[in-house]
């Protein structure tokens, strides 16, 4: 399968869908960026986007730690308002999008 281009767009929308009930329609489109952005920093942090980089990348991602980065960046950050009990499975969506787009194939 190939991949498929990453759409911020696409995946706010994947992101909405994927969420558990109670949180669904409880962040907007730009509360869901930030986080689709925070976890982009962590990537570039890591060397995830270098060209030269590791192909094995993802296989490093420690998916914990991304939580971890960002909540932390998240409480730093004082003007969102997205509680950190959510951020997991904001995170996790995100983690399935990319899967959806064959990235880890």
């Amino acid at each position: 399968m190939s991949e498929k281009e990453y759409d911020e767009n696409e995946a706010i929308k994947f992101i909405n869908n994927y969420l558990p009930q109670d949180i669904k329609g409880k962040y907007t489109d730009d509360d869901i960026l930030i986080v689709i952005d925070t976890i982009f920093d962590y990537y570039e942090s890591k060397g995830f986007f270098d060209i030269d980089g590791d192909d094995d990348a993802e296989e490093d991602l420690q998916v914990h730690d991304l939580i971890g980065y960002v909540k932390n960046q998240l409480l730093r950050d004082r003007d969102n308002s997205i509680d950190m009990d959510d951020v997991m499975p904001l995170v996790l969506g995100e983690l399935e999008y990319e899967e959806s787009l064959g990235m880890y194939e």
